[in-house]
């Protein structure tokens, strides 16, 4: 009988869509699988840009002033060897000496491009271990769909025009660039002086030259930028604006650790009994002379238990009240990062708003934007700029409604996935299988990394993201996609069974 279905590649048990760290580093264990005899048997990695491959946006940076957020002695990409990057740079020393970097030790923040080319080594030497069971494919996956009706395998269709058998897909998406500005008059979102993508050599060769340059938001992208930026302008000023005008707090080194104070199973259940606890330990932290850094640090393992306790109007308010405290004492930068920042402003070179965008227009035909915007306080007035670009770098996107990604859209309109509640990424369920228009967790579609924001909160550092990759790829020790729980419920007895004390809730 003659095939009704197009020609496919061969196929693949498991087919990996993002091959950043959290792609990348699931690869990886799976090879670790391989090499004891474990299933699946056959993975594709696959990712837009041969470049990226281990390396991401967020490791596949060019500038060696971007500068990891972590220390080099924390950044270990397996959980049971945290120092593994630190080991790597010992065994570099070339790498490392490239740029100017003589004596590394575990509290070095170092360039991000050498982590980046510490996960493509990893990835690489996966890729020679696997004997070709390993296959890493350029191209954009633009659609996923059920071969049949009955349930059965994937195809995952590439925009040109390859397709992929799988018997499961998972999804490292990665971020996406920042949301547009969402203001009454959008025509500014066509200007050629508004720039979305932060990230780009484009970007940066735009803000090279002379002319005031705005920068929306003061978090760690904006910071990428101003780095980027630092002496290759021969003119101008950056002006930074944000609702709230925090930045990225500094780290400090020979921090003390707090002792925790929170006991799993009895945690706050709301977001404000939280924040009274914090203050009271970090007021305790300060009498006895050690660092609120160290408090903060202290709550890693309970925060992703506290959000998924939270109720949903809960972590709403949490969002509306808290986040913007909580994002830049958590996330911190590397001090250096934050005295070029610095020496920027003392200079004049910098200037720091707090307010909300009312306006963004095109002015004397097109050739500058002017921006108006009511400053944070009782009594402002608006206030006007006028600069030669706007910079969205105000975070990701992650109402994937609001995507252009064709392969989340398609997703969309297929019925097999739909966003969280509150809009911060995918529904996913325990052990991160995608939940379909109806709410049904899928047995052969998975996500790791920032689309499970929304159920996880924090899931977008290293840190979370190895114990994801190392425990997703473990779960793929099934021989069957049906031995997954339909419904996404933690402890399924099929999976426990075949690997006991593996941890569901990541």
């Amino acid at each position: 009988m003659e095939n009704d279905h197009p020609t496919f590649e061969p196929s693949y048990d498991v087919v990996i869509i993002g091959a950043g760290f959290s792609g990348s580093l699931t690869a990886v264990h799976l090879v670790a699988e391989f090499a004891e005899g474990k299933a699946p048997a056959s993975v594709a990695l696959v990712e837009k840009e041969i470049s990226a491959f281990g390396r991401g946006v967020a490791y596949g940076t060019p500038c060696p002033q971007h500068l990891l957020n972590v220390p080099a002695g924390k950044m270990g990409a397996f959980p049971d060897r945290l120092d593994g990057f630190l080991r790597w740079l010992e065994a570099h020393p070339a790498a490392t000496a490239a740029l100017g970097l003589h004596k590394v030790d575990a509290g070095t923040f170092v360039p991000r491009m050498l982590y980046g080319k510490y996960l493509a080594c990893l990835l690489d030497e996966a890729t020679t271990r696997s004997d070709g069971r390993l296959r890493c494919l350029a191209g954009e996956a633009v659609d996923i769909a059920p071969v049949d009706t009955h349930g059965g395998p994937l195809q995952v269709e590439l925009a040109d025009g390859r397709r992929l058998r799988a018997e499961r897909v998972i999804l490292a998406l990665g971020t996406f660039p920042p949301g547009d500005p969402r203001l009454r008059d959008a025509r500014f979102h066509r200007s050629p002086r508004y720039l979305y993508s932060p990230w780009s050599s484009e970007t940066r060769e735009r803000l090279a030259a002379a002319g005031d340059v705005l920068i929306l938001g003061s978090g760690l992208t904006g910071l990428d930028l101003l780095l980027a930026l630092n002496g290759r302008k021969p003119a101008g000023v950056f002006h930074v604006l944000s609702r709230h005008g925090l930045f990225p707090q500094p780290h400090r080194a020979g921090l003390v650790a707090w002792p925790a104070f929170l006991r799993a199973g009895e945690l706050p259940k709301t977001g404000r009994a939280m924040l009274r606890l914090i203050r009271a330990q970090v007021a305790e932290a300060k009498a006895a002379g050690g660092d609120w850094r160290a408090v903060v640090d202290s709550l890693r393992p309970f925060t992703q238990e506290f959000w998924q306790g939270l109720s949903l109007p809960e972590r709403s308010r949490f969002l509306r009240h808290l986040r913007a405290l909580w994002e830049p004492h958590r996330h911190r930068a590397a001090p250096e990062v934050l005295a070029v920042k610095d020496e920027l402003e003392s200079d004049g070179k910098l200037v720091c708003h707090r307010g909300r965008i009312e306006r963004i227009a095109e002015m004397d035909g097109g050739r500058v934007l002017e921006v108006v915007f009511l400053p944070r306080g009782a009594g402002e007035q608006r206030k006007t700029l006028r600069v030669d670009y706007v910079v969205n770098c105000t975070g990701p996107e992650c109402n994937y409604h609001r995507l252009g990604d064709p392969l989340v859209a398609n997703l969309f309109a297929r019925g097999l996935a739909r966003p969280d509640a509150l809009m911060l990424g995918l529904d996913v369920a325990a052990e991160g299988a995608v939940r379909d228009v109806h709410g049904v967790a899928s047995r052969r579609i998975f996500t790791i990394g920032s689309p499970q924001k929304g159920r996880l909160m924090e899931t977008t550092a290293v840190p979370e993201l190895r114990v994801q990759a190392r425990d997703t790829a473990g779960r793929l020790r099934c021989q069957e996609p049906e031995d997954f729980s339909a419904r996404g419920q933690p402890g399924s007895a099929a999976i426990a069974a075949l690997k006991p004390g593996l941890a569901f809730e990541i």
